[in-house]
């Protein structure tokens, strides 16, 4: 039987808590999924049809909230996410659930964070490169230096030192040894969603790695997962190919 085990803490803060998944199955990979809002808004809440439908794939499924910009500037929301991961795997051998072949994941703001998680050399000593199965990037960003002119927007979350910005950005760190990457973007997304996925792919393949991309027509920023639930819909298509790619 399915359990959904909502708000398990794992800071002291009270955005630090986490929406668990259990599916019906015996020793399941982690899924989690950081949910967007452009690093100063958003909750788990939105994204529970897609933890319950990925339990019914068999996952455990984490949906952590992470703390909010201004209030906590960047890097605090990429350390709640590892916080949240740490914090899950901690208690895999009671849960049962594989503390390796993690997969990451996010929309919008999360897909950055879940990437970056992904590649950054410091950010990611939660978890080794070689325990990541891979990486679900949904609407999102991989290089904040091309959105210099949005600075008016990023600066209270990034600060205002371009070396800042370099740094948070996923599409600077790829490397030899990166995991598969799954990329999605609506037609009618937020301007440079097509070009940061196409961009962040290629550097990927440049390296040797994997990751395959996927157009979601007729929808925008926040709809693209509307039909998460149907495999006619391309996004739900695309990824349970992923999927099923690295099992």
């Amino acid at each position: 039987m399915r359990q959904r085990l909502p708000d398990l803490a794992y800071g002291r803060d009270p955005r630090q808590v986490l929406d668990l998944y259990l599916p019906d199955a015996p020793s399941p990979r982690l899924l989690v999924f950081i949910h967007g809002g452009g690093w100063r808004g958003g909750d788990k809440q939105q994204y529970r049809a897609l933890g319950e439908l990925l339990s019914s794939f068999g996952y455990a499924v984490a949906l952590p909230n992470h703390r909010l910009a201004p209030e906590h500037p960047f890097p605090a929301q990429a350390e709640d996410a590892a916080a949240a991961i740490a914090c899950v795997l901690r208690y895999a051998p009671e849960s049962g659930i594989q503390p390796r072949g993690v997969l990451l994941g996010g929309h919008s703001s999360g897909a950055h964070l879940a990437a970056l998680l992904a590649v950054h050399p410091d950010l990611g000593e939660t978890i080794a490169p070689c325990d990541i199965a891979g990486v679900i990037c949904i609407s999102g960003v991989y290089d904040l230096t091309a959105y210099a002119a949005a600075s008016g927007y990023l600066a209270p979350v990034f600060g205002d030192a371009p070396g800042v910005w370099a740094d948070a950005s996923p599409l600077r760190h790829v490397g030899a040894g990166a995991p598969p990457f799954f990329f999605a973007y609506a037609e009618h997304d937020v301007p440079g969603a097509a070009e940061q996925a196409q961009a962040m792919a290629r550097e990927l393949r440049r390296h040797g790695g994997f990751a395959s991309v996927t157009a979601v027509p007729g929808r925008d920023h926040v709809s693209i997962l509307a039909g998460i639930q149907s495999l006619l819909d391309p996004l739900a298509l695309g990824l349970a190919m992923f999927l099923r790619q690295v099992r």
